[in-house]
């Protein structure tokens, strides 16, 4: 049932395998074996990609309510006390992560210690169920979609510049000035609260990775 509605959610076998951490041959015999128990054929598959069929549409919906309500039940079976565990995956900006995401991760680990974390360093705008994201960090206006989003902040803006540099090129009074400008562009947001899935916990090893570079290390964190 799970490797059904990650299929249909990544858009790819592929991809639900790599959220699943198992082959995609596996994912393949799984979405096979179950299309046979229940004698009807639940996707289609083309070289366009894939799409439910009417009655893989209807097995979706409720699946996926049947898996959301079993997660709500673990949570709550645990109790709201027992804090948070299992694995999130955080995405943010390589700037953004650095000053605002990973300094806190010592303090938010120790407080969860049966949660483990992998961070997520990327400038670019990752597909976030692709990647198998869980929180992503992100600026500016987002795009229509059927994620939910809440704002935790906002980040000012400035122009600055040298004046010896403003002596010589003048200074800008109207953003089309900036066409005759040699300039660089660096954002640092201003320290906000961050927030979290409430449903998921933490442990006291993260990693950070996949930023420009594709280079990819552990991350020990202090006790």
């Amino acid at each position: 049932m799970e490797a059904f509605v990650r299929v249909l959610d990544t858009g790819s076998f592929s991809a639900a395998a790599r959220q699943l951490h198992v082959g995609q041959p596996a994912i393949s015999k799984t979405i096979a074996q179950l299309e046979d128990s229940l004698g009807v054929k639940l996707m289609l598959r083309s070289t366009h990609g894939l799409a439910a069929t009417e009655a893989g549409q209807r097995y979706y919906e409720r699946a996926k309510r049947a898996i959301e309500e079993a997660e709500e039940a673990d949570l709550a079976a645990r109790g709201a006390g027992s804090g948070l565990a299992g694995r999130l995956r955080i995405c943010a900006a390589v700037t953004f992560a650095s000053h605002h995401v990973i300094p806190h991760l010592p303090t938010f680990l120790a407080a969860h210690p049966a949660l483990e974390t992998e961070v997520v360093m990327d400038d670019r705008a990752i597909d976030l169920i692709e990647d198998g994201i869980d929180v992503a960090l992100r600026m500016g206006v987002l795009p229509d979609s059927n994620l939910s989003a809440r704002k935790i902040g906002h980040c000012r803006r400035l122009v600055v510049g040298t004046p010896a540099y403003f002596a010589r090129a003048g200074e800008p009074t109207a953003p089309g000035d900036f066409l005759g400008h040699a300039s660089r562009r660096k954002c640092f947001a201003a320290p906000r609260p961050l927030a979290a899935r409430p449903s998921v916990s933490s442990s006291k090893t993260s990693r950070c990775g996949d930023w420009p570079g594709r280079r990819r290390s552990p991350l020990r964190l202090p006790s």
